[in-house]
């Protein structure tokens, strides 16, 4: 786009699209659920001019892709400027998917871009997306003091179910019969009163269910009641544990009447006496092994009893329905957490990733890889694997060869990425040796 055409558009916003606020994805609002979800298209494209009719550069072609993707963002910035118009409290983003793609043989670039964005009512915290920012309109507002992103209620997929949740850990004193205030014997219910709510929460068979807070403790359920606990230093698998928000916690005990923190410090012979002498099974590690004044520190320990058996496969996702009422008829069926994101996911019994969006609706879904077991040291996590296949989406398998993807949509390689189109989705897929490992889909 013509650098004069675009500041003369921007200038032309700012003075006749103020009256309606673009509210960043992220920002602290409550949707207006009678209101239709705001849905638009825009697209942009240009010539790639190579030297003696050779391919052009990798870099030629970011280059071009790179201002096109601004000129789209300008576009859906306007299009959704004169929408929000319609509405007196604004509007807020949702999501925004681009698509880039090489037509006529490398010699043309074109990048699409869809949003999806909501009416709101009120707004608490908010980051506004105006003419002279509007390149922000894929960004997703942070909170200044937490650096997570904020969100004004914890949706559950239940669409009645909006409760504000959020873990909230005040007792972290343990001991032979008690964790984080939930005692051995209470019921889920009441343990998850008292901690807020639970990181991860996975339905492992008829009898026993496993939840964490954050990526280093585990609470096992057995009938409804609270029966074993343990902490790990490295507890899950990294693949799996970078997927979950993080919690921290300082564990402590009482050690001779004294409540003394007993992770992310150094222990000296008495606290590690001590720790042996209340947790069985307790094991340390020693930091800073081969220096002179190396710290012992606590490695991992347990409560009660902590026995997984015959975890069951999860419920899988394979495009046989609609996605979002395969989520409401198994959702009690799949493993559930809050991502990094502070969103709702599920995961299904074939390493799907479901994403959710505010209004419990699903927006996006990744494809991965197994995880790898080495240095995760939660009990039974092996059999919780094993129950595990690999994934499998729309006919389209793991490890199946790249043509294959065309079963979803039409397909086109972007340099190294395998692009799908369909009618109700964008995404793309990573592939290895000619063949499909990973992928990432966004709903449309």
């Amino acid at each position: 786009m013509n650098n004069k055409v675009k500041l003369l558009s921007m200038c032309m916003l700012s003075t006749s699209v103020n009256a309606t606020q673009i509210f960043m994805k992220g920002s602290e609002c409550r949707l207006d659920e009678s209101a239709q979800p705001i849905e638009l298209f825009t697209q942009s494209s240009d010539s790639i001019y190579a030297v003696a009719g050779r391919d052009p550069s990798s870099g030629q072609v970011r280059k071009v892709a790179g201002e096109l993707s601004d000129d789209v963002k300008l576009k859906l910035f306007e299009m959704l400027s004169t929408k929000a118009q319609a509405y007196p409290h604004g509007v807020i983003v949702d999501r925004v998917v681009l698509k880039e793609r090489l037509k006529d043989t490398s010699k043309e670039v074109n990048v699409s871009g869809r949003i999806v964005a909501y009416p709101v009512t009120t707004c608490e915290t908010s980051e506004v997306i105006t003419a002279k920012n509007y390149d922000m309109i894929t960004a997703t507002s942070f909170s200044g003091k937490t650096q997570r992103i904020t969100f004004n209620v914890e949706i559950d997929p239940n669409r009645n179910a909006f409760v504000r949740k959020s873990t909230q850990v005040d007792d972290t004193v343990i001991s032979q019969k008690q964790v984080f205030g939930i005692e051995l014997g209470d019921t889920y219910a009441v343990a998850e009163k008292k901690v807020g709510r639970f990181t991860l929460v996975w339905p492992l068979n008829a009898r026993q269910k496993l939840a964490t807070i954050g990526r280093n403790h585990a609470l096992l359920f057995e009938n409804n009641r609270f029966v074993g606990y343990q902490y790990a230093f490295n507890l899950l698998p990294s693949s799996l544990a970078n997927l979950i928000n993080i919690y921290d916690i300082n564990l402590a005990s009482h050690i001779q009447g004294e409540a003394i923190e007993i992770t992310n410090a150094a222990l000296s012979e008495k606290m590690v006496a001590a720790i042996k002498s209340d947790f069985s099974g307790a094991t340390f590690y020693q930091e800073g092994k081969y220096t002179k004044e190396p710290k012992t520190k606590l490695s991992g320990l347990q409560v009660g009893e902590f026995n997984v058996t015959k975890p069951v496969a999860l419920s899988c996702y394979k495009g046989q329905s609609d996605i979002d009422e395969f989520v409401k008829q198994h959702q009690q069926s799949l493993a559930q957490w809050q991502n990094v994101d502070a969103k709702t996911v599920f995961y299904t019994g074939c390493n799907q990733l479901v994403e959710l969006n505010k209004l419990g609706k699903v927006t996006s879904v990744k494809l991965l890889e197994s995880w790898s077991l080495s240095n995760a040291n939660l009990i039974g996590l092996a059999d919780m694997k094993s129950v595990l296949s690999p994934w499998e989406f729309y006919g389209v398998r793991y490890l199946d060869p790249e043509n294959k993807a065309s079963l979803i949509g039409d397909i086109e390689d972007f340099y190294g990425t395998i692009e799908v189109t369909a009618k109700q989705w964008v995404g793309h897929f990573k592939s290895y040796d000619g063949q499909l490992v990973s992928a990432e889909f966004e709903k449309m």
